[in-house]
């Protein structure tokens, strides 16, 4: 009991005293659901949009959809309160992300949205800020696409964003505010209402000037989630440059938010394209690096000269490799719910295909296997004693949580230390080299331990045992371990995407004061 009690505290001490306000606000006013009164004539504005979201195919038609890499046919009706694949699952089918799908006849998201409306109404269905904000921005601009702004549905997006007006997500804050004041922002302009927009303005101002770091990252360090919000700042920018009724210090704002948030996903991003899967991350949720790049040209955002800095995070490069390192924080403090217990982990490619990984994100459902995807052991560092170095838990939480700090830092070398084992009165630094043709990976730890270093190869690549201390990769790329106890190859399961595993290996290597390791390409 005095664990979890000590736990409990560990976590609520981050949060903003008004978190815990609204927290208790919210869960005690009465459910709100949408009805069938309202404004019977709508007032809006005409607005433009020069980019669209290039996503993959999520309705497959005939009330079939696809989700998270879950795939469900509705036979005779659609169940919009479908929670068989989990809370995340129902989100999606509720954001409407597909009405951008060009192979939907018009008809057809009429029909989807419509439906959606009369069972919401029948069912007294619940509304939630954070899907009522994806789903207005998307029926919003599939009107304007389609010119079908005489639809009789645009009275319940109009009572939808009206509620989302008196229930910002203050309790959660980080992506979630941004959405609600993402939507609030365009559904103000879109119905004129200037109360709307004008809040919403303040909030955008307030919320990205705190969120994008120095360096242009999004403050919860999830290389996705940064996707996420860079589309919807690009989104915001392509309507709002031709707005008649613009304020062009706020655009000024937001084309420098966008031009520092360009410029942080080039320098994160493998050659190739890919994003690091750090923290919450996973592919096939978020556009693509090269299509953000193409639509900020669109809209006209510039690039500028910035390193990864704040965030947390480096880039080196050898003749054949690239390698991205985690030296920073947890994430926002108060905000670490899409956070892992991975300081000083690292991802790694080769000749421009992924080669060290870490296990990834599969699922937000609370349960053994997001517990291990946020565990220190699914990621390329130390787990000493057993333990997390971060006490993530319940799904979304992380108790009393590691800080790290850069000791040393030139062009070809890397040190840092945590003290996420300070109950273990020991400290754990790592030092980089990295060389053309390899990479030194030094790990020490201030006082004796029972330590593991966990390696996360590819499931494209195959190793075998060369001696005591060596293992070879695809034949050419050979690793090396001094100072280990004991050398284990072993099997994981790997997930670049949600509910999508391939079996990988990786190599565990036990000791105790310190381990060198060595990667020659």
């Amino acid at each position: 009991m005095m664990s979890k009690l000590i736990l409990l505290y560990n976590t609520i001490k981050h949060l903003k005293f008004s978190q815990l306000y609204w927290q208790v606000v919210y869960r005690t006013r009465p459910s709100t659901n949408v009805t069938e009164g309202g404004a019977h004539e709508i007032n809006y504005q005409s607005l433009q949009f020069k980019g669209k979201s290039e996503l993959a195919v999520k309705y497959l038609q005939n009330n079939r959809f696809c989700f998270l890499n879950l795939e469900q046919h509705f036979q005779n009706e659609i169940n919009w309160n479908f929670m068989d694949f989990g809370k995340l699952w129902n989100y999606n089918l509720e954001y409407f992300d597909y009405l951008q799908q060009n192979d939907i006849s018009t008809n057809e998201k009429e029909r989807l949205i419509e439906d959606f409306y009369k069972f919401s109404i029948s069912k007294k269905r619940k509304l939630e800020p954070y899907p009522v904000s994806l789903r207005s921005i998307n029926i919003i601009r599939f009107v304007l696409d389609s010119n079908r702004l005489n639809a009789d549905f645009l009275k319940f997006v109009c009572q939808e964003l009206d509620y989302l007006s008196k229930n910002y997500e203050y309790h959660i804050l980080g992506n979630h505010l941004l959405e609600n004041a993402f939507a609030l922002c365009l559904g103000g302009a879109f119905f004129n209402n200037k109360n709307w927009h004008a809040k919403a303005v303040k909030i955008l101002q307030n919320q990205l000037s705190e969120q994008i770091l120095k360096d242009g990252g999004h403050f919860e360090l999830s290389p996705m989630y940064h996707q996420i919000i860079f589309y919807r700042t690009l989104e915001l920018l392509d309507w709002y440059e031709n707005y008649p009724k613009k304020d062009k210090k706020f655009e000024f704002f937001l084309r420098k938010i966008a031009e520092g948030m360009k410029s942080w996903l080039i320098e994160i991003s493998f050659e190739n394209g890919d994003i690091p899967l750090f923290n919450d991350a996973a592919n096939g949720i978020a556009m693509k690096t090269e299509d953000l790049l193409a639509y900020a040209t669109r809209c006209g955002v510039n690039t500028v000269d910035i390193a990864l800095g704040e965030s947390g995070y480096r880039t080196y490069k050898g003749k054949n490799y690239e390698i991205k390192v985690d030296v920073g924080p947890i994430g926002a403090d108060y905000q670490p719910g899409h956070a892992h217990a991975d300081s000083l982990s690292f991802i790694l490619y080769s000749n421009r295909q992924p080669l060290l990984v870490e296990q990834g994100t599969s699922t937000y459902q609370i349960g053994f296997r997001r517990d291990l995807e946020r565990s220190t052991s699914a990621h390329n560092t130390i787990v000493v004693a057993g333990k997390n170095q971060s006490e993530v838990w319940g799904g979304f939480r992380v108790g009393a949580r590691a800080n790290t700090t850069v000791l040393a830092e030139t062009e070809n070398k890397l040190v840092a230390s945590h003290d996420g084992y300070r109950k273990l009165n020991l400290a754990h630094k790592r030092s980089f080299g990295f060389k053309d043709d390899r990479i030194e990976i030094e790990d020490f730890l201030s006082s004796e331990a029972e330590a593991t270093a966990f390696f996360h190869l590819h499931p494209t690549r195959t190793v075998e045992k060369f001696d005591a201390s060596t293992y070879i990769i695809d034949g050419r790329i050979k690793v090396v371990m001094v100072g280990a106890h004991d050398i284990k190859l072993e099997e994981y399961k790997f997930a670049d995407q949600y509910n999508n595993y391939h079996i990988a290996k990786r190599l565990v290597a036990s000791f105790s004061k310190s381990l060198n390791t060595s990667i020659h390409f």
